[in-house]
């Protein structure tokens, strides 16, 4: 017997269609049977008014750390994938910085299997770009592909090193596959703990510039250009960032990059008082950043 549910009077979405009206959705076992304008309720449907509500197919969040393998303590692939519907999620892409670092075939597997087996959100394995992350020698990029990698990133660290950049752009390129950098001058960056800026100097806190991002985002965005690969930028914190996002599409250079909701919600003025919960990496910048 088949179950439906109405979900009645909410703002569907849907950017795949072109869809943004005030609608029913009707599901009859788990898919979506019809939606529109005052569907009729079947017999023994269940009926969720969603009056001011939005309706919208499940998101994907591109940049997750599911720690598993290796700190099950904090997180596993089902608990994180089991929140991630929790939060509307359908689809999380898990970054390789674990331990060990995902960064062969095998464990590249061993993650995909877990989401697999979990049956929440479906589990999408980053595969690191280096072996160990260590930034020196290309990991087999060809054979986590095979095992189920959609991207390659060493994300919380940076790829210091642009020739080593340009070979995984360059294989990358061949699967179809983009590189995810963490863009970060250690050089400037090391020992930070805010923006540098008048808010650091009143505090006496050692500040990170808004350079120390802005340098990797151009060299990456050139390399991309150099070799025709697709770069994504993650967690990108200031305005110039931005707006050498948009001089490289400009240039059709394939370049995407994404933002987290704490570098549009808040600035470095969190830190007033030593506030450490505002500490974080990269850091809070300015209202001018968070405008842009």
């Amino acid at each position: 017997m088949s179950r439906d549910v109405l979900l009645k009077g909410g703002r569907i979405i849907d950017p795949s269609q072109g869809m943004d009206t005030v609608g029913d959705v009707l599901l009859r076992d788990g898919r979506i049977e019809s939606c529109g304008h005052s569907i009729g309720t079947p017999d023994g449907a269940e009926v969720i008014n969603c009056e001011g509500l939005v309706v919208a197919p499940g998101f994907i969040d591109v940049h997750v750390h599911l720690r598993e393998p290796g700190r099950e303590d904090v997180e596993t692939v089902a608990t994180g994938a089991h929140s991630a519907v929790a939060g509307g999620f359908t689809g999380v892409c898990a970054m390789p910085n674990t331990k060990p670092v995902t960064d062969n075939q095998a464990t590249v597997g061993f993650v995909k299997r877990q989401g697999e087996a979990a049956g929440f959100a479906r589990v999408y394995p980053y595969g690191a770009i280096s072996v160990g992350q260590k930034g020196e020698t290309l990991a087999e990029l060809g054979e986590m592909v095979g095992a189920g990698a959609v991207a390659f990133s060493d994300d919380g660290r940076p790829v210091e090193s642009a020739h080593l950049m340009r070979t995984a752009l360059e294989y990358a390129r061949t699967f179809n596959v983009p590189v995810a950098e963490h863009c970060e001058d250690m050089s400037l960056a090391r020992g930070g703990s805010m923006n540098e800026g008048i808010v650091s100097a009143r505090l006496g806190l050692k500040g990170i510039p808004a350079e120390a991002e802005e340098i990797y985002v151009i060299r990456d965005i050139l390399l991309a250009r150099l070799t025709g690969g697709h770069i994504h930028l993650c967690h990108l914190s200031t305005k110039g960032s931005v707006e050498l996002v948009r001089w490289g599409k400009e240039r059709g250079v394939n370049v995407t990059a994404e933002v987290c909701s704490h570098h549009i919600s808040l600035t470095e003025t969190a830190v007033e008082g030593y506030n450490t919960n505002a500490k974080m990496n990269p850091p809070l910048r300015t209202a001018a950043d968070v405008e842009a």
